[in-house]
């Protein structure tokens, strides 16, 4: 059986190692310096979401050696840059969650087109100048993209989210319910489970026109002002102050219920406009959506709960 002598196998391990460690250096350098780098523009976009992968598995492909050794620099880096940007308080696990099949896309077309181009330039004499040149224009490649990302967004993106639930309860009785909730015990779901605002209770402040409603979560809380009350049928709400925890790319604008008759039954329709700062929009905005849906969906709960306590 023929085996590798240890003197032939202690150098492959020595360039198995450094060959990790110098593309593990690499991506973290690119990872968290191009975050940092990108995240201070008015909005958070391809750039820092598609582009930054791609130029992050790119570069690392042209230092590391091997397909394996690719690979493995490139997860040990995500999980570092992972774990700084949370430890820092930069990102929580649902934006991470959420904004994974971007990364770990952009990561693998990075690293096959930076795999390609050394293939390309095996043969190449001024191979390793080029890498390094390469490598240096990258940062300012993704700055020079995120410019003009930020000169193509000429308004912010708002969206408004609806969901409905229907109850036998009078319009009286669903009215009282959802003006305050002394406490709000829904079943939370994944997203609320890892660190998707979870809310406690509403107090209100008055009533009609003017009159203020706050909403407390488990950490931070919304105020509300009332700008159409309208019993048992309408009311609509102001944002006009939030320090939930979290990233600030999502901020709420407005929101409201409205309540219709309809075969016997009481139809509570709620909408939410939020302000989003993501970019691609096609990629984000079904993600925000289900993100406030579950919102909505926890309150529902709770108002159903306390109609069947009133009945």
């Amino acid at each position: 059986m023929n085996s590798i002598p240890p003197e032939r196998s202690q150098p492959q391990a020595k360039r198995l190692v450094s060959g990790i460690c110098i593309g593990v250096l690499t991506a973290s350098a690119f990872g968290i310096g191009g975050y940092y780098l990108l995240e201070p523009m008015e909005t958070m976009g391809a750039s820092l979401f598609i582009l930054l992968p791609v130029a992050t598995g790119f570069a690392t492909a042209l230092v590391a050696r091997g397909k394996a050794i690719i690979f493995a620099s490139l997860v040990i880096a995500l999980l570092i840059c992972t774990a700084v940007l949370m430890l820092t308080g930069k990102e929580g696990w649902v934006c991470a969650l959420m904004s994974a099949p971007l990364v770990l896309g952009g990561l693998a077309l990075g690293a096959l087109i930076g795999w390609a181009a050394t293939q390309l330039m095996r043969n190449f004499r001024g191979r390793r100048p080029a890498m390094f040149l390469m490598i240096g224009a990258l940062p300012f490649f993704l700055m020079g993209a995120s410019n003009v990302e930020q000169q193509s967004q000429t308004t912010t993106r708002a969206e408004t989210i609806t969901n409905t639930l229907v109850t036998d309860a009078s319009r009286e009785v669903v009215w009282e319910q959802l003006k305050t909730f002394d406490r709000i015990q829904g079943t939370k779901g994944l997203l609320m489970t890892i660190g998707l605002p979870v809310p406690v209770s509403c107090n209100m402040s008055g009533e009609g026109v003017g009159a203020t409603r706050t909403c407390y979560f488990e950490e931070g809380h919304i105020e509300e002002r009332i700008t159409e009350w309208n019993p048992p049928s309408t009311m609509k709400l102001e944002i006009v102050a939030f320090d939930v925890p979290g990233r600030p790319w999502l901020s709420f604008k407005d929101a409201s219920y409205d309540l219709t008759t309809e075969g016997g039954k009481t139809m509570v329709t709620r909408k939410t406009t939020i302000v989003s700062i993501l970019g691609p929009a096609w990629y984000w905005r079904p993600l925000e959506k289900i993100g406030v849906e579950t919102e909505h969906e926890y309150l529902f709960e709770e108002v159903k709960r306390k109609i069947e306590v009133a009945k």
